[in-house]
């Protein structure tokens, strides 16, 4: 039967997954902070370029799709990545990121701009199914966690990166942008004299020839249908503050520190949810840590919204609707690790293909109904979206993610 070979797959590649390597998850942790500082300045970016080259908002938005579209290939690198080797996937991907994006303001035309971002674009999806596959051989059965742990550097690095490219821009314009590729160099530097995958490699090789990516997602499709369900409403959810934040404090007439420092504690809130989010996973099962953020986050988002008035107390209430907003990040690839272990690469990257593509098509979206009817009124329009992914965190088995025994 064609389930029987998935099943034996499956349990070939669940009797690996039982060392916990602390060291190669805080390294793949780097990796991602590293990479994810780069892609984190285009919420500064778009209000930037679109003064300095005069571009209309909905114009300007088209740079987040031009940096998140190349994602759509994810799954194809993951499949190569699971055949050949992961280890230079992840070490030269930083450097190529900091190299584009660094280069994005001293660009003279809007055409340069976007071919920049494509190249970021190209290097992200590259790096990221590889990097999570990686992940999760070095989580071992703390797959949650270690999740965790790795988004904590991307979720590190959006926090950082609005205020570090805030003030990069202050004291030396966007011509002084180029001086901020020093950390992805470093990076790859870093990765390549301490990443060793040769052991996860061959085990990668030795199953991806007996893998029929069809047949096993014909044969999970229900857990399947609920990963990419819950993958598309988070990202409507959090897209809006994530890129056009800032431009939402501009308009109301609040300074670009300010909006720095709130898309910052923001993106800081993404640090503590997606720790506390994915270690919760392993305990509560993926279905409750989603379920608990898609009721949790709609009704802060409109408290905020509702009293909003500049002040730093706003900045408290947006780290709580982070912490609520943010951990299925972790939570949904942990969850692709939990569906198919014995194809990380493919479905990691399938996974985060369509949390790319949604953002994109989402921010393109979203900057034409802004240009139309106000940004707050936009805004107003995103607060239910969360509310959209309890329909498929419920299609997750309750029992897929916990490490914990459950009475009854």
């Amino acid at each position: 039967m064609a389930g029987e070979p998935a099943a034996v797959a499956r349990a070939q590649a669940a009797e690996k997954r039982t060392f916990w390597d602390a060291g190669g998850v805080a390294l793949m942790s780097w990796a991602h902070f590293a990479h994810d500082l780069y892609p984190s300045f285009l919420g500064v970016l778009v209000p930037a370029i679109q003064a300095k080259l005069g571009v209309s908002l909905f114009w300007a938005s088209a740079m987040v799709p031009a940096q998140q579209l190349p994602s759509i290939i994810q799954p194809f690198l993951g499949y190569v990545a699971d055949r050949t080797s992961r280890r230079w996937f992840v070490v030269l991907t930083p450097g190529v990121a900091a190299l584009a994006l660094s280069s994005v303001g001293i660009a003279p035309h809007f055409s340069l701009v976007l071919l920049l971002l494509l190249v970021s674009g190209l290097a992200s999806a590259a790096f990221h199914a590889p990097a999570v596959a990686l992940v999760g051989e070095f989580g071992g059965q703390r797959l949650g966690r270690a999740m965790a742990i790795f988004m904590a550097g991307g979720e590190l690095a959006r926090t950082v990166a609005p205020l570090i490219l805030t003030a990069v821009i202050a004291h030396f314009t966007l011509d002084g942008m180029p001086i901020v590729m020093v950390v992805g160099l470093a990076a790859s530097l870093t990765l390549y004299l301490r990443l060793r995958t040769e052991a996860s490699d061959a085990i990668a090789r030795r199953y991806a020839g007996s893998v029929r990516l069809r047949a096993l997602l014909r044969d999970r499709r229900r857990p399947f249908i609920g990963l990419l369900g819950s993958v598309v409403a988070n990202t409507a959810a959090v897209t809006p503050p994530s890129f056009f934040l800032v431009e939402y404090l501009l308009q109301r007439g609040r300074s670009e520190w300010y909006g720095g420092l709130a898309l910052s504690a923001f993106y800081a809130s993404g640090i503590i949810g997606g720790l506390v989010g994915g270690s919760l996973s392993d305990w509560v099962g993926r279905r409750g840590a989603l379920l608990l953020s898609s009721l949790g986050t709609a009704p802060l988002l409109a408290l905020y919204l509702a009293i909003e008035d500049g002040s730093w107390l706003m900045l408290p209430l947006l780290v709580i609707i982070g912490v609520f907003a943010t951990p299925p990040r972790s939570v949904t690839l942990a969850l692709a690790n939990d569906i198919a272990p014995e194809a990380r690469g493919p479905l990691s990257g399938f996974t985060l293909a369509t949390s790319f593509v949604a953002q994109s098509v989402l921010a393109l979206a979203f900057g034409a109904v802004a240009d139309a009817i106000g940004i707050e009124r936009a805004f107003w329009l995103t607060v239910g979206a969360s509310l959209a992914g309890v329909p498929f965190a419920l299609l997750v088995p309750a029992h897929i993610g916990r490490t914990r025994p459950v009475s009854g």
